[in-house]
């Protein structure tokens, strides 16, 4: 048990470094831009990133368990994604594989709604037990995001509106 106890310790301290290694200066100065981003001033931005940290500390901790995150942690992770070259390679860095973003998840139908809902809940619980009273509960980013971070390649039902693509071409 101990051994089992220092070597997941070792563990996260790997990755904790591979965190701080991380340049998320890009996505910062997207988040505050003004003109093409979402304005944040830099206490914000700090929090938010903090936070979506957090985020990526628990995909690591917890591989096989579902998540929702934060719709400000969620903004942090769109303006990562955009950038796709440097979040293929950050994914890379810390997980060894690409962690997927299915955008539908809550959406396709009122027992998907349910357990998007639940399953925050549940993150919500594991931010507090890891990370402290209120990580994920404080107003204003408690709110859950309409998505799910995958990372595994699964056949995931997409809702959809049919479109006659020879129409458009």
């Amino acid at each position: 048990m101990l051994i089992a106890k220092q070597t997941v310790s070792s563990q996260i301290k790997v990755f904790t470094e591979k965190l701080r290694q991380l340049d998320l200066g890009p996505i910062a100065y997207k988040l505050m831009n003004d003109s093409n981003g979402l304005g944040w001033s830099r206490e914000k931005t700090s929090q938010a990133i903090s936070r979506y940290l957090m985020f990526l500390t628990l995909i690591y901790l917890y591989p096989n368990r579902q998540f929702v995150p934060s719709r400000e942690i969620d903004l942090v992770w769109h303006f990562h994604i955009i950038d796709t070259i440097k979040y293929a390679q950050d994914c890379q860095i810390l997980f060894g594989y690409f962690i997927h973003h299915f955008p539908y998840f809550g959406n396709r139908d009122a027992a998907d709604r349910k357990n998007l809902e639940f399953i925050f809940k549940q993150t919500q619980v594991l931010f507090e037990e890891h990370f402290g009273p209120n990580s994920l509960t404080e107003e204003g980013v408690s709110e859950a995001a309409d998505c799910q971070p995958i990372g595994y390649i699964y056949n995931f039902v997409r809702p959809r509106i049919e479109i006659n693509l020879m129409e458009l071409v």
